[in-house]
């Protein structure tokens, strides 16, 4: 059956269509990272104990991005939900409000999770890694041991998921531009393959020789062409950003320790919402989308928040100094790039200021930071009304995909 086939529609939601689902999420097995590691990168990664805990070493640093690589146990879904809507008013610490359960096997196995799709009336989900959104900073150092864990963790994808075998499950290969010749070759791969997504972090592009370039420099320009031309989808999602540098700055830790957080962590969003705005700003000032018009870009994970101030500020440089663009940059936002709101945002004023038809739903799960399922979502969108609601649950993202 395939996404447009599919009639299922979900039982706890008062909708009479099946969901289309942006962000969900696989559990990785224990041996994605080196099932297909060339063997003169075996030393990149090594698992560790650690005090009686299994943990994952990668270019001699301990992954923290999940503080759990084996996954079991692992947080059930929507554990966290009083916390991320800002509700937890009696001041629980994260471990105290997580429920943990053993992994279930929909989290890793995929025929299982085609029968918890139907079961959730979610006719085409997303599938986005979860720890290999962390392992990207911690390869920085050495970008041909980094683009040799990338290409062997997409090769473990292919086996166990698949990039898009019947339009029910979308998964997305691992691209980092840490070096354009070797992202180049590894996009070509995956190309062959079949690919529609390509998953990349939020935050800038990482480079050991001097400063970062733009994700936007002329430099990765055979690469963005390629994915334009495709019609390959760019899925930006949140993970290790490498911004808790800035942290050390104000007098706070600098070590990215996922989901713990201190009071001006949490405010400067330093996982979330201000890598995004920054990378935005960068691809359409740097003028990515004036030169790959066909370039699409879907932002994951990383909430709505951001959206109204970049639009804010596009307005104002735009209107200061209009000889520097090649075209209004609100109007290149709004053709380019999608948005995964988070529950907890203000979602009709999101509408209001990128359109009906580029916001996504993306649930997020099985994590715990997101709902117990994808169809309790529905109601953080009826303030939309109906018409643009099945735009948002569906409707946006089956266009995207070209279906």
């Amino acid at each position: 059956m395939t996404a447009l086939e599919s009639p299922l529609r979900p039982a706890d939601a008062d909708i009479d269509y099946a969901l289309c689902d942006a962000d969900q999420h696989y559990y990785e097995a224990k041996d994605c990272l080196t099932r297909h590691l060339d063997k003169k990168h075996k030393n990149v990664v090594k698992w560790i104990d650690v005090e009686g805990r299994t943990s994952v070493m990668i270019n001699a640093k301990q992954l923290t991005v999940v503080p759990n690589p084996t996954y079991n146990p692992v947080g059930a879904p929507g554990t966290l939900e009083t916390y991320f809507r800002a509700e937890n008013h009696s001041g629980m610490e994260l471990r105290d409000m997580i429920t943990m359960q053993p992994i279930q096997p929909e989290y890793q196995n995929r025929e299982a999770r085609i029968a918890r799709l139907d079961e959730q009336g979610v006719q085409l989900t997303w599938l986005i890694p979860s720890l290999g959104l962390g392992i990207e900073e911690m390869l920085q150092e050495d970008p041909e041991s980094g683009m040799a864990v990338f290409t062997a963790y997409n090769k473990w994808l292919q086996d166990d998921w698949g990039y898009d075998r019947d339009g029910r499950i979308l998964t997305g290969p691992m691209i980092s531009l840490m070096d354009a010749d070797l992202a180049e070759k590894e996009l070509d791969r995956v190309m062959e393959i079949g690919t529609k997504m390509i998953i990349m972090r939020a935050g800038p592009v990482g480079h050991p020789y001097g400063r970062p370039p733009s994700p936007a420099d002329v430099r990765f320009d055979r690469i963005w062409a390629k994915v334009a031309e495709a019609g390959i989808i760019v899925a930006i999602h949140a993970g290790d950003a490498g911004y808790n540098k800035y942290l050390g700055d104000w007098g706070e830790p600098t070590k990215y320790m996922g989901m713990k957080s201190s009071p001006l962590t949490e405010v400067l969003a330093v996982g979330t919402e201000r890598p995004i705005f920054d990378m935005m700003a960068a691809m359409i000032c740097h003028g990515l989308f004036d030169r790959h018009p066909k370039l699409k870009v879907a932002t994951l994970e990383l909430g709505s928040a951001w959206v109204p101030e970049l639009h804010r500020r596009l307005r104002v440089a735009f209107g200061k100094t209009p000889q520097l663009f090649k075209r209004n940059p609100n109007e290149s936002f709004r053709e380019h790039v999608w948005v995964a709101p988070f529950y907890e945002d203000n979602i009709s004023h999101l509408r209001d200021v990128h359109g009906a038809d580029r916001i996504l739903l993306g649930s997020d799960w099985p994590h715990p930071e997101g709902l117990s399922t994808p169809g309790k979502w529905v109601g953080d969108f009826l303030d939309l009304g109906p018409v643009d609601m099945r735009k948002a649950l569906r409707d946006n993202q089956l266009e995207l995909c070209g279906y």
